[in-house]
Parts: C-alpha cells; structure tokens; sequence
C-alpha cells in the first residue's frame, strides 16, 4: 500500500512541477516579448526623428532581441510596434525623443 501511495504523490508532484515550468516559461516569453517591444519602439520613434524608415529599424531591433514583429504603424511622430515572441504578442508606443 505505501509503494502505491507514493506513486500517486510522486506522480502528482511531477504533474504540479510542470505546470509551474509551463506557467513561467509563458511568463518569461511575455516579458522577453515586451522589452523587444519596447526597445523597438523606442529606436523606431528614435529613427523616425532622424527622417529614416522607422518600421525597418523596429524589425531589425526587434529581430535582434529574439522577437519577430507582426505590426508596426506610424501615426505623427508616434511609433507603434507589436512584436512577438512563443506566441505572446506585445504592442509597445514611443513617441519623439
């Protein structure tokens, strides 16, 4: 009777166990995909004041870091940038520096 009482505790353990790795990997891929955001978005609104294409500074900020952008828009002199990284998708906005 003990060997199947610890089974069961082992096993749920282990279940338990993955789940908090699933949980925070998904956490982490969050924050990873907010400061590419971020960080895009800044040299985008950075580039955008220097007269140069910002969404082309933006995915290349944004690839640099891991991330792949899925949207970029520039309305005045804001940037907006969604970046993307293990399906957690982020929108970032920086305006002029």
């Amino acid at each position: 009777m003990p060997t199947i009482a610890t089974a069961g505790f082992a096993a749920a353990l282990i279940s338990l166990s993955l789940v908090v790795v699933g949980a925070a990997a998904q956490v982490s891929a969050h924050h990873q995909a907010r400061v590419a955001a971020d960080v895009a978005a800044v040299a985008a609104a950075f580039a955008h004041a220097r007269g140069e294409d910002a969404c082309t500074v933006a995915g290349q900020v944004a690839g640099r870091n891991g991330a792949s952008m899925s949207g970029c828009e520039v309305v005045g002199a804001d940037v907006s940038v969604t970046t993307g990284i293990r399906g957690r998708e982020v929108t970032s906005t920086a305006g002029p520096v």
